[in-house]
């Protein structure tokens, strides 16, 4: 068992020792003495109070019910529901103390008028001596709470001290603001000599104290604020001053808490001085108003007292950087403020102006003070990104503006001219070529930065991208021939596009997907425009399909180039003067000639490792370009022939899909998907041409669906003619039978019969299931349904009855009888074995 009285165990460090030893001799702890002697008593009174622990017994109980401590749950609870030992006195203290004060204010409201000058100075001065006296003894005996409590006191009485004597008439007709000067320099001295009065007690500076000189602070920095001697600036110029002076100096006396609250009131106060700053610089329309005139010295000050604080060594790195930066900004704003009244073009070069110099300064000045005009050029870098978005939107907005109508315009059409009111077009790609210099800057600057700008883009695509796109901008606000910002625009995708395949990267595909679709929407004002992107875009596509190693990439670009290819087709029978109904099947025979004829191209072509998945792009995109070119060719089609063009272009589809069923076996399965285009084809046409008749529709479906099937049992010795024959017999007979189970007249019911018996008699020749039964069915129901007249009066209804029960009985029999015989066999296997 544990034992913490070991005579033969050193207490500290566990080793052994001889009984009546001086020093431990591994440690060199005293063994004798006073002190030792109190904690071998010690250690022993813990061990007679462990066996009282072992010997003690747990009352019966459910062993869910037995408390994991040793202690009763409820004990347990109570004890967490109750506040602690030192949080009592702390909230009594503090409710002690808001009590004297509130009675110090009833008293000096009510009671002031009563006393005489004696008694008012006698009552006040006592109180504040007592409350002070009690603390230092409170102090001394080191109790914080009372001590803290009775020194908060202490000093709001002396500030009621001020404010009664200034009622009394003591200081003579002073001002508000002069009061509140007074009242806190006194909270200010007074506590700060608490303050380090409490350090010669055991308890430290009291926390009351430091509090006392925040508060003076405050209301002295408010009292100079609001005074009328000085101008407005001035006054808050010596606040924020006064209130720097307060923080320094308690900083010095190490007073963290009072330089915390004086530093918070020092920086309300700089706000206070730069908001009063600011409105005088602006509202100065030159810069001979703003500097001659020194209307700008409040800006000036208030850069100066914050860079003041850059040359504090004592300061975090950042905090210097921060407040350096922060000066940079208002030196800036002096610099730089009446040009905000000047012209758009003016504003914009000032922006740009402003960014070059703070990136110059970020570049001369050591790394670790590189980001000093980070606000600078954030507040610029704002201006000039605000420049850029307005110039690119009203360019974007003008050029969507000639697709408005698509091929109503021509060739050499022109763009309008620019609203006056926007800066010059030429400073667009400046702009832009300075933010990106900027955010280098700042990335050199910044490991930080540097890693995000990596993270988010490719910097050499991106910067390429974006002065591309600024040149094209800026063309756009010019009033350009249209064809020239779009062969701007092709030049800018196919140099992307050869970056990417020459570098096998993947980056610039998406800017230079972005310009072609660009050009392509620009070049929908005239028709000869829209011609010369989509022939760019047929080749660069084919580029991307045959030269990327990616198939997925391959395939996409193999889908839009079949897209390509099918509005070219439509631009190029529009500029032909062609017919748009025969433009549409040319279009419909293009595209299938191409998904056709891939597969034969040289394997050599395509670099990824599995062109036929490349290729299937190619299939996906003449699938999806189909619909969209048959529905042109539909609209402009005559409404007496569009269900002959219908017809038509369902039968060219479908021939498509079935050729290609049958040339390639790894696309067997869409012959289902030709088959049934050309099923509606003739569907379409022969109800244009009125045939009601249902076999018009279904036996050409159906002996297709024959001619698989024998096919198919050709090929494979095992397939069963149900799962062959019976679906094209069920198509050829049962749209037949269901109209003559509705009309029995005229030749359809004799046809009928006469293919049932062949179907019958040529099944049970070749002993083929699917015919037979199906012949035997339908002609069945046949004979049925011609007889059903006659049945009907001729036969007593107890015969149709009594006859389909011996049917029933003899099914059931015959059920019975195989099911008995399969478990007779079973018995038999079980036998067996």
């Amino acid at each position: 068992m544990t034992r913490y009285a070991d005579p033969t165990r050193c207490p500290d460090c566990g080793a052994t020792i001889t009984q009546g030893a001086a020093a431990c001799p591994a440690c060199g702890l005293s063994l004798r003495g006073d002190t030792a002697q109190r904690l071998f008593s010690t250690l022993s009174l813990a061990d007679d109070l462990l066996a009282v622990l072992r010997s003690a017994t747990v009352s019966a109980a459910p062993v869910s019910m037995v408390p994991s401590t040793p202690y009763p749950a409820s004990a347990v609870v109570r004890r967490r529901a109750r506040l602690s030992s030192a949080t009592v006195p702390q909230i009594l203290l503090a409710l002690g103390a808001g009590c004297l004060l509130v009675a110090a204010l009833v008293f000096l409201a009510v009671t002031w008028s009563v006393l005489g000058v004696g008694g008012r100075t006698a009552t006040l001065v006592s109180l504040t001596v007592v409350a002070g006296g009690l603390s230092a003894v409170l102090a001394r005996r080191s109790l914080r709470g009372a001590a803290e409590s009775l020194a908060l006191v202490g000093f709001g009485l002396l500030a009621l001290d001020v404010v009664g004597a200034d009622r009394a008439g003591w200081f003579g007709d002073v001002s508000t603001a002069a009061l509140m000067m007074v009242v806190g320099a006194v909270l200010v001295a007074s506590g700060t000599a608490g303050a380090l009065g409490g350090r010669r007690t055991p308890l430290g500076a009291l926390v009351a104290g430091e509090l006392a000189v925040a508060v003076g602070a405050a209301v002295l920095a408010a009292g100079l604020g609001v005074a009328e001697w000085f101008p407005v600036s001035v006054a808050v110029t010596i606040a924020t001053v006064t209130a720097g002076v307060v923080t320094v100096g308690a900083l010095r006396l190490r007073l963290r808490i009072a330089a915390a609250g004086s530093a918070v009131v020092a920086a309300a106060a700089w706000l206070s001085l730069t908001s009063i700053a600011l409105d005088r610089t602006f509202d100065q329309p030159t810069w001979s108003a703003l500097w001659l005139d020194r209307e700008t010295w409040p800006l000036l000050v208030a850069a100066g007292l914050v860079a003041m604080l850059a040359t504090v060594r004592r300061l975090p790195v950042v905090a210097r950087v921060s407040a350096a930066s922060v000066a940079g900004l208002l030196l800036a704003v002096a610099a730089t403020a009446p040009a905000t009244r000047l012209s758009p073009t003016t504003v914009s070069l000032v922006g740009v102006g402003v960014l070059l110099v703070a990136g110059a300064v970020s570049l001369l000045l050591p790394r670790r003070w590189a980001l000093a005009p980070l606000a600078t050029q954030a507040v610029a870098g704002v201006g000039v990104l605000g420049l850029v978005l307005v110039q690119g939107a009203t360019a974007a907005g003008r050029l969507l503006e000639t697709a408005d109508e698509p091929w109503a315009g021509r060739l050499a059409d022109r763009l309008p001219p620019a609203d006056a009111g926007l800066p010059v077009a030429w400073l667009l790609p400046l702009a832009l070529l300075v933010l990106l210099g900027t955010l280098a800057v700042l990335a050199e600057a910044s490991t930080l930065v540097d890693r995000a700008v990596a993270a988010v883009l490719e910097v050499q695509v991106a910067v390429v991208a974006l002065l591309a796109a600024g040149v094209a901008g800026s063309l756009a606000l010019y009033p350009l021939a249209l064809w020239l910002v779009v062969g701007l625009l092709l030049f800018v995708a196919s140099a992307l596009t050869a970056w990417a395949v020459a570098g096998r990267t993947r980056a610039p595909l998406a800017p230079g997907t972005a310009f072609l679709a660009a050009a392509l929407v620009v070049g929908l004002h005239a028709a000869w425009l829209t011609a010369a992107p989509l022939a760019v875009t047929l080749a660069l596509t084919a580029l991307v399909h045959l030269s990327s190693r990616s198939v997925t990439l391959s395939a996409a670009s193999g889908a839009v180039l079949s897209a390509t290819l099918a509005a070219s087709a439509w631009t190029a029978g529009h500029l032909l003067g062609a017919d748009g109904t025969w433009v549409a099947a040319a279009g419909l025979v293009v595209l299938g000639a191409l998904v056709l004829g891939a597969p034969y191209a040289p394997r050599r072509w395509w670099v990824a490792q599995e062109p036929v998945l490349c290729r299937t792009g190619l299939e996906v995109g003449a699938a999806a370009a189909a619909f969209p070119l048959a529905a042109a060719g539909l609209l402009v089609a005559d409404p007496a022939y569009v269900a002959t063009w219908t017809a038509g272009y369902l039968t060219v589809a479908g021939a498509m899909v079935t050729v290609m069923s049958l040339l390639r076996e790894d696309r067997r399965s869409v012959a289902w998907v030709g088959g049934s285009l050309l099923a509606l084809a003739s569907w379409v046409r022969l109800a244009d041409l009125g045939v009601t008749a249902p076999e018009a529709y279904t036996l050409p479906s159906a002996a297709a669906l024959l001619a698989v099937g024998a096919w198919q049992l050709r090929k494979r010795s095992e397939a069963s003619t149900l799962s062959t024959l019976a679906p094209g017999l069920s198509l050829a007979l049962v749209p037949s039978l269901l109209w003559v189970l509705a009309e029995p007249s005229g030749p359809r019911p004799l046809l009928l019969g006469l293919a049932c018996l062949g179907l019958l008699l040529g099944g049970a020749r070749l002993r083929w299931t699917a015919p037979v039964l199906l012949g035997a069915t339908v002609g069945a129901l046949v004979v049925l349904r011609l007889a059903a007249p006659y049945l009907g009066d001729a036969v007593p209804r107890w015969v149709l009855i009594g006859g389909a029960g011996a049917l029933l009985i003899a099914v059931g029999a015959t059920w019975e009888r195989r099911l008995t015989e399969a478990r007779h066999l079973m018995g038999r296997v079980r036998e067996m074995r």
